[in-house]
C-alpha cells in the first residue's frame, strides 16, 4: 500500500512468477488467486490486460485452455500491443494445429499498426506449418540479415586472445553468476544476467563494439520494404547476458522477443571445435519442430554457425536458434545481447 496500483498490480505479476517456478498443482493454484486478486485492482487497460493475460497463463498450466484462449482475446482487445498475451494465444492455437487463426492474428495486428518479434516469429512458424515454406523463409532472409564477423581486440588490448581473457576473468568473477534459472531457454548452464558492471571494462568495450557494428549491418541491409527492417528503431537499448555450457549444456530453441536485433559473442570455445564437421556446439537457426512439426521443420531447413573464438553473430530477433551440446570437457562462452527498441 501507499506505492500506487501499478507497482501493486507489478508486484502480484512478480509473485506469480515466483510460484511457477516452483511448478506444482498447489502453487499454480495460488498463482491463480494471486492473477484474480490484481484483475481486481487493476485500472488501467494495460494492467487490465496483463492482468488477464497472467491468468490466462495459469489457466494454460491447469489445463483449462478455453478459459484461458476467451482471456488471452480479452487482453489482446484491450491492448493490441501486449507482447505476451499474443505470445501464448498465437503459440496455442499451433499446438492445436490452427496456423491459419495465426496467420489471421497477425494480419489483424499489424493492420493496426503492431510490429513484434513474437508477431513475425509466429507468423513464420505459422507460414511454415501451412506448407508456404519460401514465405516463411522470407521473413528470416537469413543470407541477408543473418551476420557472422570477427570481432577486432578494442584500444588498450593487444591482441584478440587477451581481451577475450580479460571477458572470461569479469564474467567468472561477476557476484550474479548462477547455474541455471526458470524462465530461460538454458539448460545445464550457468549464466550471468548483468555482465555489464562498473568493473567490467572489457565487457563495456565490447558492448561498445557490438553497438557499432550492429549500427554499420542495419545500415547496410536497410533496403526493400520487409516488416523487419520498417521496424529499426530510431533509438535502442543494448541488454547483455551471459551463457556459459560444458560438456552437455546447451540451449533450446528460442527467438528474443524484447529485441529487434540480437546476437551473440564467442568468448571461450573448446579447442578443435571450430575444425569438426558435425552439429556439436554449433549454433544453429531454424523452426521448432514441436511446434510445427518434422516435416515443416525441415523444409525450413536449418543454418548452422560454426563457433570460434571472437566470432559475433547478429540476427533478427524473431529467428529461431538452439545451440547443439559440444560434448567436450571444456567451456563454451557467449555474451548474448538484444537491441531493444526505446
Amino acid at each position: 500500500d501507499g506505492f500506487g496500483d501499478r507497482p501493486r498490480v507489478d508486484a502480484y505479476f512478480a509473485l506469480i512468477k515466483a510460484l511457477f517456478a516452483q511448478n506444482s498443482r498447489e502453487t499454480d493454484l495460488m498463482a491463480q488467486n494471486i492473477a484474480e486478486s490484481a484483475l481486481a485492482v487493476a485500472q488501467t487497460d494495460s494492467d487490465l490486460a496483463q492482468s488477464q493475460t497472467e491468468l490466462a497463463k495459469v489457466k494454460l498450466r491447469i489445463g483449462e485452455r478455453d478459459a484461458a484462449i476467451k482471456l488471452l482475446k480479452q487482453a489482446l482487445s484491450l491492448n493490441s500491443g501486449n507482447v505476451s498475451s499474443f505470445k501464448r494465444l498465437a503459440l496455442e492455437w499451433l499446438r492445436q494445429h490452427q496456423p491459419d487463426r495465426v496467420i489471421a492474428l497477425t494480419d489483424e495486428l499489424q493492420q493496426r499498426g503492431v510490429g513484434h518479434s513474437r508477431l513475425w516469429g509466429a507468423r513464420m512458424l505459422a507460414l511454415a506449418a501451412l506448407g508456404k515454406t519460401e514465405a516463411a523463409q522470407a521473413l528470416l532472409n537469413a543470407s541477408t540479415f543473418i551476420l557472422e564477423t570477427t570481432v577486432k581486440p578494442p584500444s588498450g588490448w593487444t591482441s584478440l586472445d587477451e581481451f577475450n581473457a580479460d571477458l572470461s576473468r569479469e564474467i567468472t568473477s561477476n557476484r550474479d553468476l548462477r547455474f541455471e534459472r526458470y524462465g530461460t531457454s538454458s539448460a545445464k548452464a550457468w549464466r550471468v544476467d548483468h555482465p555489464a558492471t562498473d568493473e567490467s571494462s572489457a565487457v563495456q568495450a565490447l558492448l561498445k563494439q557490438i553497438a557499432e557494428i550492429a549500427q554499420k549491418h542495419a545500415g547496410q541491409i536497410a533496403v526493400g520494404d520487409h516488416c523487419w527492417l520498417a521496424a529499426r528503431p530510431a533509438k535502442a537499448e543494448l541488454r547483455s547476458w551471459c551463457v556459459m555450457t560444458e560438456s552437455d549444456g546447451y540451449e533450446r530453441w528460442h527467438m528474443h522477443p524484447d529485441g529487434w536485433m540480437s546476437g551473440g559473442y564467442y568468448v571461450e570455445v573448446p579447442d578443435g571445435l571450430a575444425d569438426t564437421h558435425d552439429k556439436a556446439g554449433c549454433l544453429a537457426f531454424g523452426l521448432p519442430n514441436g511446434l510445427i512439426g518434422e516435416a515443416a521443420a525441415e523444409a525450413f531447413g536449418e543454418r548452422l554457425v560454426r563457433p570460434k573464438p571472437g566470432l559475433l553473430t547478429l540476427f533478427p530477433s524473431h529467428a529461431y536458434h538452439r545451440t547443439y551440446p559440444h560434448g567436450m570437457n571444456a567451456r563454451r562462452m557467449c555474451i548474448a545481447f538484444d537491441l531493444c527498441p526505446i
